[in-house]
């Protein structure tokens, strides 16, 4: 009997007001029926690298707080291996916020150099030399200051393809494994009770959008779609998340005469986003720009049982069409929301069928079977497997290059991709392609 992997677990927790720390929170308890875990805050991330753990298991997204992680990871003097769970593939606004803005401007620049080469020192060159370059304007996909994190862990997890086959056209011999990002068991609420715990009416369909509001949500693009509509065919909408008293979505909802069709229900706790899930008939979360990233509130809602309205974009795309309905980005986006909105609200059967399927597909993706799917990584990584990198990777990369099917697993393929060219490869390369029995997720 194997004993049990020593893992370090670097990575915010609650209560820092996180997408990353709240699923790291939800991932670490459902990893104690794997792994012995112990947690580190990304500032004292280094006491990780001294502390003899087998394996160390890093979560990193785009934001200053994930710095120390960082640094840690791209230690020159780690020894102890390990994986990194890399949650948006841009990781720009992290160096721009921890680092530029704080006037650690060399900084920045060294990290500009050691992520993108030629082009980094050139796009330094530039603003070192008094050019403006707009920072938190680039696009994400440019300059994604991902690749010195993705080359120094043993294995990299993505949550989807477009991040697996991102990280394999930057750095192809990445050991790469996509595993999605896990949706937890919801709590049941009324729906009349859920109403009048939030103060919303009885006698509407309700639509909510859940999580941070920012420019990115295109939440006025949903104001302007509601105000397409007919009283009589329009939903009303719940906004939960922080807005400011001079936000310009305030003085839209006023604009477009919406004043008795939406409420903002500020920043919400736990039991609030949940007791929203329950009073809504079905969620809209759009996301334009993307940096690569999942939406927590989106697979959870998703698991909920709520039909989806989102953006067709980034990963967005990659949810079935069967619960979400894609809307497209900039022209005709707020008419198409318009459709998709008074369809979806005003047709039980619809939300019933969207609903049967959003939930069925959460279910399949619960924090046990994530887990146990990352215990399966981690112990690759603690006995050295993730080194030499994987030739499934390289070959996955040559196989994107030649554009043989669809992004998958091992970035080119569908989840069965070319099976007789793998299973070829495979006997006459026998020992060398990576015997990795990780679940696979419908």
């Amino acid at each position: 009997m194997r004993s049990r992997l020593s893992v370090g677990f670097v990575s915010p927790l609650p209560p820092v007001r996180s997408g990353v720390a709240d699923y790291a929170a939800e991932l670490l308890r459902a990893l104690g029926e794997h792994v012995d875990a112990v947690s580190y805050a990304p500032a004292e991330s280094r006491r990780a690298l001294r502390a003899g753990h087998d394996v160390l298991f890093f979560q990193i997204g785009n934001d200053p707080l994930h710095l120390g992680s960082y640094e840690a990871l791209t230690d020159g003097s780690r020894t102890t291996p390990a994986v990194l769970t890399l949650h948006d593939y841009s990781l720009h606004h992290l160096f721009a916020a921890a680092l530029l803005d704080a006037g650690r401007e060399e900084e920045y620049g060294r990290e500009l150099v050691r992520n993108h080469g030629d082009s980094g020192r050139h796009l330094w060159e530039r603003m070192k030399g008094g050019g403006r370059i707009p920072v938190w304007d680039l696009a994400p996909w440019s300059y994604p200051m991902s690749t010195e994190a993705v080359r120094r862990a043993e294995i990299v997890i993505a949550h989807s393809r477009l991040v697996a086959g991102s990280v394999l056209r930057a750095w192809p011999g990445t050991d790469v494994v996509e595993i999605p990002h896990h949706v937890v068991a919801a709590p049941r609420r009324e729906r009349g009770e859920a109403r009048r715990f939030l103060g919303l009416p009885a006698d509407r369909p309700v639509a909510v959008t859940l999580g941070v509001v920012t420019p990115a949500k295109r939440v006025g693009k949903i104001l302007e779609g509601l105000a397409i509509l007919p009283r009589e065919r329009r939903p009303f909408l719940f906004v939960g998340g922080a807005v400011g008293p001079d936000d310009p979505l305030l003085a839209s909802v006023r604009d477009l005469g919406l004043s008795s069709d939406v409420r903002f229900g500020g920043y919400l706790s736990e039991e609030e986003f949940w007791g929203a899930a329950a009073a809504a008939d079905l969620a809209v979360n759009l996301r334009h720009p993307t940096v690569g990233e999942t939406s927590g509130a989106v697979c959870r809602l998703a698991g909920f049982g709520l039909p989806l309205i989102v953006s067709d974009a980034g990963w967005f795309r990659e949810l079935p069409d069967t619960f979400a309905a894609k809307v497209p980005v900039g022209m005709g986006e707020s008419e198409t929301l318009a459709v998709e909105l008074s369809r979806v609200a005003f047709d039980p059967d619809e939300r019933a069928r969207r609903g049967t399927a959003a939930a069925r597909w959460g279910h399949a993706r619960s924090p046990e079977r994530v887990a146990s799917a990352c215990a399966l990584v981690l112990r690759e990584a603690a006995e050295g497997k993730g080194r030499p990198r994987a030739l499934s990777g390289r070959l996955g990369a040559e196989l994107s290059v030649l554009g043989v099917g669809r992004p998958g697993r091992y970035g080119s393929g569908s989840r069965e991709p070319d099976a007789a060219l793998l299973a070829e490869v495979s006997s006459r390369l026998a020992g060398l392609l990576p015997d990795r029995p990780v679940p696979l997720f419908d």
